[in-house]
């Protein structure tokens, strides 16, 4: 339960609290990955559980978000494709210009 605090409640609660989702519901699947269980939680109860066991702080959170979308917003060309990617063991991020979208995305904006 450590990591998922740590790793994916930050994943979530961030991409929730910028887009204004009250709340998400997070289904738990087992190795074979058939659903366990469902738990909902609330965008602010999920920034009050990792604050009380010092995991991360929300407004650090948004801070780094803020850098990163500043950035991008001053270096990115209109009608150029990139990828953003973060690069571990280097612990920094990357953007790399790219000859095309890849299929993943066009194929959403498509749909919509």
């Amino acid at each position: 339960m450590e990591r998922f605090e740590k790793y994916k409640l930050l994943k979530y609660w961030i991409q929730s609290f910028i887009a204004g989702v009250p709340f998400i519901v997070v289904g738990f699947r087992d190795d074979e990955g058939r659903l366990l269980r469902c738990k909902r939680f609330g965008t602010e109860e999920i920034r009050k559980i990792v604050k009380e066991k010092k995991y991360w702080q929300g407004g650090v959170c948004l801070a780094f978000a803020d850098e990163v979308l500043c950035w991008l917003y001053g270096t990115v060309k209109d009608d150029q494709d990139y990828v953003l990617q973060f690069v571990p063991s280097a612990n920094r991020i990357e953007l790399l210009q790219s000859n095309s979208c890849p299929n993943l995305i066009t194929s959403h904006v498509d749909q919509l």
